[in-house]
């Protein structure tokens, strides 16, 4: 090192005895850079580069961090230009699948997504991501099925089911632009599946008595029968129905509720981010309240899916079972109530307000339609108001 120490001096290079390593440093933007290396030389031709790639490019081109190289905004350029056209869709389908998992609380739904994603990667993971273009993206749409059978494919998704997919697909691209991995979205390039508006199907009062009575059914031949984990779970269901009934949130919502969003003191839950990425508050009817308290006292929890597959749930959360496709389906079969889904407890919820003579701007409010022509669709359903305008402008 004796050796090295009587070499001419280069301003900007220096002997580390402490670490016995040569390092070499330059400024830029008030931060210093330095670079080690055991070479002499070494670092005094990485000085060099960066006093070239300053006089010729500017400061700006200089990195902050000696672990980036020393590269000219060309070489910069040509480099993102490879990345881009490196990636394959798969590989931006897992980027997306881990996001998602690490941000339970944006992404609720926790099922889903994750599933289209898989859909996603198994028809379309090989390809490279830049390389689509929109008309291969609308022929693979078309031909979406829900799966494979024995005799072959199944039959064509529904329209609905469709547009979910391009949601999805375009979710992965703009979660990959976010992380510069590609530049642009080619799903922008394709349309929408027009949907049939079709009548809004809500809960009749003898339909709603139904479904009530099946489930009180159930608890009390449990609770005859000794089934104590049977009655437990046909609570829960009891309350899964008039929270969901009285209150309208969505399926992803009201199951992705924790305890830290029920105000028992205000009576009104807090739906820190809905579908559309806003919040709101629901003022809560004494059975929902009540529904929160009994769910409380059932102690139920959320449990892993399988093994080696821990529930991703977020902690504290409301509702201990949190698919009600099964139970829904036989308990509508048992009450005979046809041609109604989980999401109609929602439409029910919209109609009952719109019927009652409520405006609109309440309901929007109430439901979180961030655009009121979504509230709208039940505009016709406002009878009382109707007949009070009609009965305020003849009056006599």
């Amino acid at each position: 090192m004796a050796r090295g120490r009587k070499a001419e001096k280069v301003r900007g290079v220096r002997y580390r005895t402490d670490r016995d390593v040569w390092e070499a440093t330059y400024k830029v933007d008030g931060h210093r850079v330095r670079k080690s290396f055991i070479d002499r030389n070494e670092a005094i031709r990485w000085l060099d580069v960066a006093k070239g790639l300053r006089l010729k490019e500017g400061a700006e081109v200089l990195p902050t961090s000696a672990s980036e190289p020393l590269l000219t905004h060309a070489e910069k350029e040509a480099r993102r230009h490879h990345k881009l056209h490196a990636v394959t869709v798969g590989e931006l389908c897992d980027g997306l699948k881990n996001y998602i998992a690490k941000h339970p609380t944006q992404y609720k739904d926790q099922l889903n997504p994750p599933r289209r994603l898989d859909r996603i990667k198994a028809d379309l993971g090989t390809r490279l991501a830049a390389s689509i273009k929109p008309r291969e993206i609308e022929a693979w749409l078309d031909g979406l099925t829900n799966g494979h059978t024995q005799r072959g494919k199944g039959k064509l998704l529904s329209d609905a089911s469709v547009n979910r997919y391009r949601v999805m697909l375009s979710a992965v691209y703009k979660r990959a632009i976010k992380e510069e991995k590609v530049a642009d979205n080619p799903v922008k390039g394709t349309s929408q599946r027009k949907l049939r508006n079709s009548v809004i199907r809500w809960l009749k009062p003898d339909e709603e008595k139904n479904i009530r009575s099946v489930i009180h059914n159930r608890i009390d031949e449990a609770v005859r029968e000794d089934h104590p984990d049977y009655a437990k779970h046909q609570r829960h269901h009891l309350c899964e129905f008039v929270v969901s009934l009285q209150t309208g949130m969505r399926r992803g919502e009201q199951y992705g509720l924790t305890w830290d969003e029920i105000d028992f003191k205000s009576k009104q839950i807090h739906v820190k981010e809905s579908k559309n990425g806003t919040e709101r508050y629901i003022p809560m009817l004494p059975e929902v309240v009540q529904s929160f308290k009994t769910l409380k006292s059932l102690g139920l929890e959320r449990k892993d899916r399988r093994e080696g597959e821990p529930n991703q749930s977020p902690e504290g959360c409301c509702f201990a079972l949190a698919d009600p496709k099964k139970w829904w389906a036989a308990v509508l079969k048992e009450a005979r109530v046809k041609s109604y889904r989980w999401h109609d407890n929602r439409h029910t919820f919209c109609s009952r307000l719109v019927q009652a003579g409520k405006s609109l701007k309440v309901v929007q409010e109430l439901a979180g339609h961030r655009d009121i022509k979504m509230t709208a669709r039940y505009a016709h359903l406002d009878h009382q108001s109707k007949r009070e305008a009609l009965e305020d402008a003849f009056s006599v």
